[in-house]
């Protein structure tokens, strides 16, 4: 994946290497893990998977057991005593390159007031490629 421009210009457009390992796949829905394996950020954390394809597209959420905190200088650490986050995954298949394309989002705040709920996001793309 890839990060993007809310991450400001010390990691925008970095890239980090994630291995998606499928443990379970039942008509178009799946679920397994995730390792962060190489990049910014990357921890070789384990991610619980799950989601579904269905015709060309897949859609997919990564949660995490604890929540990966990345420093101004861009160097990343497991905050223990907060909850995992969850980033959600939506793309399609580009027949062309032989891959998965798409964008990714995390929730990085919620505000609630009396009429309404705001929420601050964090994104990039990510693709995904069949590896035997």
């Amino acid at each position: 994946y890839t990060y993007g421009a809310s991450y400001g210009q010390l990691l925008e457009g970095q890239e980090v290497e994630f291995r998606l390992f499928i443990e379970q796949y039942n008509n178009g829905v799946f679920s397994g893990k995730i390792i962060d394996w190489d990049g910014v950020g990357a921890e070789g954390e384990v991610a619980i998977v799950a989601g579904f394809l269905e015709g060309n597209l897949i859609s997919f959420k990564k949660t995490y057991a604890h929540y990966l905190e990345i420093d101004e200088w861009g160097n990343s650490f497991a905050a223990e005593d907060i909850p995992g986050h969850t980033v959600f995954y939506e793309g399609s298949f580009n027949k062309e390159l032989n891959q998965f394309d798409g964008k990714w989002e995390i929730i990085e705040q919620e505000y609630h007031t009396p009429v309404a709920t705001y929420e601050m996001l964090a994104s990039g793309t990510w693709r995904l490629l069949h590896v035997d």
